[in-house]
């Protein structure tokens, strides 16, 4: 309630596994929300623990796959659809959200370089935000990394990449 009343609009994501069903008509899962004054009476007195941050209006969303200190990045123009406005991953699965291939500035990728080399990772899937004014912001990296969603719709080669590494 104080973060709220400092913030106009705050986001929640529960910090508990990802939970995701899909059915031919309709998906579920758990997703970032955005709450506000308005909708505050709508939170249960009680619910699961949750990361509440201040919501960042986004210009585009960016999922960048990390492999071996190379980086491939791709834009989601999640903001044309209010299904996906707050979290891409409400997919329209109707009228998916564009994406196309992202060069991230340079000093951004040697910034994303560093964090996996402190992180002792070589691989990972990570999000960031670019908003309206060009400022990006680091949402997560994931060590696990999906790399399909990047690799397929930008045809970057990363299975090709990254069954060479494997067999070198």
């Amino acid at each position: 309630m104080d973060f709220l009343s400092v913030n106009d609009r705050v986001i929640s994501k529960d910090i508990n596994d990802a939970f995701h069903f899909y059915h031919p008509k309709e998906q579920f899962g758990t997703y970032a929300e955005l709450i506000t004054k308005n909708n505050l009476d709508e939170i249960p007195d009680t619910f699961i623990p949750s990361l509440v941050q201040k919501y960042i209006e986004k210009k585009i969303e960016i999922r960048t796959f990390f492999f071996m200190n190379e980086i491939k990045s791709m834009a989601i123009f999640s903001q044309n659809d209010s299904k996906t406005k707050v979290d891409f991953r409400k997919y329209n699965l109707k009228k998916p959200n564009r994406t196309v291939p992202f060069k991230l500035p340079v000093e951004i990728e040697n910034k994303l370089t560093d964090l996996m080399k402190s992180l002792d990772l070589e691989t990972g899937s990570i999000d960031l935000i670019m908003t309206p004014i060009n400022d990006f912001y680091f949402l997560e990296v994931n060590p696990v990394g999906q790399f399909g969603m990047v690799s397929q719709p930008c045809n970057y080669p990363l299975e090709k990449r990254i069954a060479e590494y494997l067999l070198s």
